[in-house]
């Protein structure tokens, strides 16, 4: 009796020590097919916008009215909800970067027209902003995407649930005259620290300084998790676009 006692309280105790790692496997891989799914969404609706309005720089949207950036989107998603200024569409009130620092959320939940924000049916949360109303903001030299952004579409792919935060729940997606390109691609490398015309340091898009640092915002974690399908840089920082693409 007292050997099944032991033999039951080593299993226990091995149990305890793997669960959570199976678990927190299973939430991300979870993650890694909410994140496709959205992609092939915007994806498409980004095409059925584009063959009924033509390509978003003759939209008529502007940096300060984006509704019509979400609008001419959604109507080809099954929305539950889209929230015009004052309107809650996020139930909490402060999101997070990947550094923990607390931020407000007016990003799913706008308190003016530049932003915007909408509930899919299947409980996903998106936001969107107006970079330029005629996709001339460049976020990089190298790549046609880069040089013609419109906007941002953001994403909380599981809804209100915990954490919130960028590069684990909450990602980016670029919309540019040429289609849908997710933040943190590949392409993003080589892109300049700063463009004149961007107004922002691009540092924060790239996955090297914009994801896999612990310290930065997890804005340019998006390409990484659509093409490597993992968040393991969550767990190691010696990933790269050219090394390891997972932790182990």
């Amino acid at each position: 009796m007292a050997e099944v006692l032991i033999t039951l309280g080593i299993i226990g105790i091995v149990a305890a020590m793997t669960l959570p790692a199976i678990i927190q496997k299973k939430q991300e891989k979870a993650t890694v097919t909410a994140l496709k799914k959205f992609y092939s969404v915007l994806s498409q609706a980004y095409l059925f916008a584009e063959s009924e309005n033509g390509t978003p720089d003759v939209w008529g949207f502007s940096k300060d009215d984006s509704t019509l950036l979400l609008t001419n989107m959604t109507k080809y998603m099954l929305v539950l909800k889209v929230c015009k200024t004052g309107e809650i569409c996020h139930p909490v009130k402060t999101i997070l970067w990947r550094n923990g620092n607390k931020i407000s959320n007016t990003i799913f939940n706008p308190v003016d027209k530049r932003r915007s924000a909408a509930v899919l049916n299947d409980g996903m949360i998106i936001g969107v902003f107006v970079q330029s109303p005629d996709c001339s903001v460049v976020y990089g030299k190298n790549n046609k995407h880069l040089t013609s952004i419109c906007g941002e579409f953001m994403v909380d792919i599981n809804g209100a649930k915990n954490p919130n935060q960028y590069g684990v729940d909450i990602f980016i997606f670029n919309v540019t005259k040429y289609g849908i390109i997710p933040s943190g691609a590949q392409v993003f490398t080589n892109a300049q620290d700063f463009e004149p015309n961007a107004g922002i340091n691009l540092r924060n898009y790239r996955f090297e300084t914009g994801c896999l640092q612990a310290t930065s915002y997890g804005w340019g974690c998006t390409g990484w998790v659509l093409q490597n399908e993992n968040l393991d840089y969550l767990h190691c920082s010696d990933l790269s676009w050219t090394g390891k693409s997972k932790c182990k």
